[in-house]
């Protein structure tokens, strides 16, 4: 049978697929190696962008039957579910019980077993006087397992946190992740706004906008020269949910933005043309976000967007690298000329905007992006029109040339090179503890053993 990613733009033939209603599902197949061959993955909605999904050959464990919610515990201020859980349904809970999880990420669709053992992206928030962390997996607390014998395992943050600092990106490799518990806190009103710069001043102004302690996420203009900042700060008063800016920038980045680039790439007449519509419509979305869209005391998890099970017609892709903060201001400079340049050569450009992120420092997950410190990244969005692969291996040279870091399952097409410049100490440790947590080899898949060896 016939498996593919998301947007349809990975595909691959597993031996079977396994639909889980329950540990013991998992067990029975985990421990049948002659019925179900490996590599054994478990599969969510599959929104990854690299082959770190891919399970050729393989035994591919569907999870999203398993998605309820276990306990929500007001007093230890925890959320425990199954691992199909969907992010914005869990998300949308704790809402309703005055809580809220620390990172709400954009794909709603992702389930918190996902979350809670690969890579994301989000802005960092500040609150309380700190700065948190911009990753998922940094707030689970809790994980229940499967390992490659068929045994359970079960690690908290008190119980073994050197352990906890593994699974938080092990990508499946060290067991099947089958419920997971992650910290929360209090529903907290936020409060957003859009400003716009030219890239040499908001470079240049690069520290002092971090010292205002906003959560930042950046719209990227490299064809008009522009940086828009999407900022994020604790508001006052109680949450209001299903705010109307919210729902006008969710829909316009689900469904308008990518529709818009797909019919002028598919049907307007040539690069100069097709790049200007791109640009005239990058126009009106800075002047919509900068003049209508902000809000003094929004719900967190309006953010949190629900895609269609399958990629549409409007749908997108994206790509991502994180970069030190004290190299941004030169690299983000850098970049957009990288772009103009490869348009100039080849004639291809991304035909939506790009984005970015500010993300705190943190060592809770072995592979976090930010463990050497501060980040922002630079991630190109396309609808994955002709010339995107090739687009992405030039990116990814200069981003490699730039100190960039990737991540896993959201950075399409690295090189074993790349990782290993990035990660080449993690990987080490983590293949030592993955050998002994799985010396067959269950759950080690090609993509891993292709950038890990």
């Amino acid at each position: 049978m016939k498996v593919e990613n998301w947007k349809g733009t990975i595909s691959y033939h597993p031996h079977s697929v396994e639909k889980v209603t329950a540990v013991e599902d998992i067990v029975r197949i985990v421990r049948d190696t002659t019925r179900y061959p490996s590599p054994v993955r478990a599969k969510g909605s599959h929104h990854s962008t690299t082959k770190c999904i891919v399970a050729e050959g393989g035994t591919v464990l569907d999870m999203t039957a398993m998605n309820r919610t276990l306990h929500i515990d007001k007093e230890q201020m925890t959320i425990t579910m199954e691992a199909g859980k969907l992010h914005l349904d869990a998300a949308r809970e704790l809402e309703a019980a005055g809580l809220q999880f620390y990172v709400n990420v954009e794909i709603g669709n992702m389930t918190v077993g996902s979350g809670a053992c690969c890579g994301t992206k989000d802005a960092s928030y500040f609150s309380g006087g700190a700065w948190e962390f911009g990753q998922v997996a940094s707030y689970v607390v809790g994980m229940k397992l499967v390992q490659a014998d068929g045994s359970i395992l079960e690690v908290t943050e008190e119980s073994d946190p050197e352990l906890m600092v593994l699974l938080r990106s092990s990508y499946g490799m060290l067991g099947v992740v089958y419920e997971v518990t992650f910290k929360v806190k209090p529903l907290q009103a936020m409060k957003f706004e859009h400003r716009a710069y030219l890239v040499d001043e908001f470079a240049d102004k690069l520290d002092s906008l971090v010292k205002q302690d906003k959560s930042m996420m950046l719209y990227l203009f490299p064809f008009r020269n522009r940086v828009v900042v999407e900022y994020r700060s604790d508001g006052e008063g109680s949450p209001r949910s299903g705010t109307w800016q919210w729902a006008m920038r969710n829909y316009s980045w689900k469904t308008i933005s990518p529709a818009w680039g797909k019919v002028v790439t598919r049907f307007i007449p040539g690069k100069w043309l097709k790049s200007k519509l791109v640009n005239v419509f990058n126009f009106f979305v800075q002047l919509i976000l900068v003049r209508l869209i902000r809000g003094s005391a929004v719900s967190p998890a309006d953010q949190i967007i629900r895609y269609p099970e399958k990629a549409g017609f409007a749908s997108y892709t994206f790509s991502i690298w994180s970069f030190p903060m004290e190299e941004y201001p030169e690299t983000i400079k850098a970049y957009f000329k990288f772009c103009r340049d490869y348009f100039q050569e080849t004639g291809y450009r991304c035909d939506m905007l790009n984005v970015g992120y500010h993300i705190a420092q943190d060592n809770s997950s072995l592979f976090s992006y930010t463990r050497k410190g501060p980040a922002l990244t630079l991630d190109p969005v396309s609808t994955g029109s002709a010339g995107w692969p090739e687009f992405l291996t030039a990116y990814n040279e200069f981003c490699g040339l730039h100190h960039g870091t990737p991540l896993f399952n959201q950075t399409r097409g690295i090189t074993p090179a790349q990782a290993k410049m990035a990660f080449g100490e993690e990987i080490g440790i983590f293949q030592n503890h993955r050998r002994q947590m799985d010396p067959g080899g269950r759950f080690y898949t090609p993509y891993f053993q292709y950038l890990f060896e």
